[in-house]
């Protein structure tokens, strides 16, 4: 009967629940990176000029360049957004460039816009200057769907981010949105492109804080 007591006593003793103060210094131990969404351009207040837009092409393109108001994209609170069209074909490429600079501070996991698709399989991508100064083009994707959707893409590891110095504060810019007809055929056609919100997924940067001079 007394080895029969014991033995519950040990069982019971196995299964207690671990200590609170434990838990805490576990969850203590685990860093915690918070990322949040912020705004770069929402199209609500910021003209685009017709000297917005340039063009690499085959010789055939013209395009033109528009904030609009009807059907806005569900982006919180839109009710503006960037209409562009090029008159081209695949191997015409038109650039928009911000009219005010689009810049990260922080560190940035991932970009994302709302892009209208008319099924037309032209490929949308950003250009990139990362805080050493190189340019990096990044595919955002093709718009073969109808309709509006948010497109994201994260920002790949060799786009330099990361502050050397704890008194030196870079950034990354998005210094061009580009956009390549899909339609291969022999004549060029109207292709049409609708841009809403571009945010980016960001966090604070980690900096050293710990100097090695002693």
């Amino acid at each position: 009967m007394k080895r029969l007591f014991l033995s519950l006593i040990i069982i019971g003793a196995f299964s207690l629940p671990a200590f609170p103060q434990d838990k805490q210094e576990k969850k203590e131990s685990t860093p915690t990176r918070v990322y949040t969404k912020i705004i770069l351009e929402d199209f609500e207040t910021t003209q685009f000029p017709e000297s917005s837009i340039s063009y690499k092409s085959t010789g055939h393109q013209k395009g033109g360049i528009a904030v609009r108001d009807q059907f806005p994209s569900p982006a919180k609170d839109s009710k503006k957004y960037l209409g562009v069209k090029i008159l081209g074909k695949s191997g015409d490429v038109i650039q928009i460039t911000p009219p005010k600079k689009l810049t990260i501070d922080k560190y940035c996991q991932s970009i994302s816009m709302w892009v209208y698709g008319k099924d037309l399989s032209g490929e949308l991508s950003l250009m990139i200057k990362d805080s050493e100064g190189a340019s990096h083009r990044i595919i955002m994707g093709r718009l073969n769907y109808q309709g509006w959707r948010e497109l994201t893409v994260n920002i790949p590891k060799d786009v330099a981010q990361m502050d050397k110095y704890l008194s030196q504060k870079t950034q990354i810019e998005i210094t061009k949105i580009m956009y390549n007809p899909g339609n291969t055929g022999r004549l060029p056609m109207w292709n049409y492109l609708y841009i809403d919100d571009i945010s980016a997924t960001v966090r604070e940067k980690f900096y050293d804080k710990q100097s090695d001079e002693w």
